[in-house]
């Protein structure tokens, strides 16, 4: 065999392996390991977070309030890096569940841990409920 052909196949070998490593890689996609979430609070204010399938982090929160005098916040907070993300609305209809809609972060950061706030504004007074935390 000719040192050409030593060549030719040495580059067949390595280029075979890297079409069968891209191919595996290719493979694997982007599926997201979050663990924890779900809601935290009394029913009448609910603060909520989750992982979608496709690897989002997805903040919300909901009330029933008797009085739509006062404002919501729903605060999603990075406890990692304890930058957070605030979205404002007024509170909703007076004793009907109202969902608020919080930041949907599409570029989560790998062992961050995210935590959603409900914080609602009234009269001069302020209140807090936690969700649990989500680790992504």
């Amino acid at each position: 065999m000719s040192i050409r052909g030593i060549r030719r196949g040495t580059a067949m070998v390595l280029a075979s392996a890297a079409l069968t490593g891209g191919i595996a890689l290719a493979g694997a996609g982007s599926a997201s390991a979050a663990s924890g979430g779900g809601c935290g609070g009394p029913e009448y204010k609910q603060s909520c977070i989750s992982a979608t399938s496709e690897g989002y982090v997805n903040s919300d929160a909901y009330t029933t309030f008797s009085d739509a005098n006062c404002s919501v916040d729903v605060v999603m907070v990075d406890k990692t890096t304890n930058f957070r993300w605030d979205k404002w609305f007024p509170c909703g209809t007076p004793n009907v569940k109202t969902r608020y809609q919080g930041n949907l972060l599409s570029n989560p950061a790998r062992g961050h841990v995210y935590q959603t706030e409900l914080r609602v504004y009234w009269n001069g007074n302020a209140d807090v409920t936690y969700g649990p935390e989500l680790t992504f």
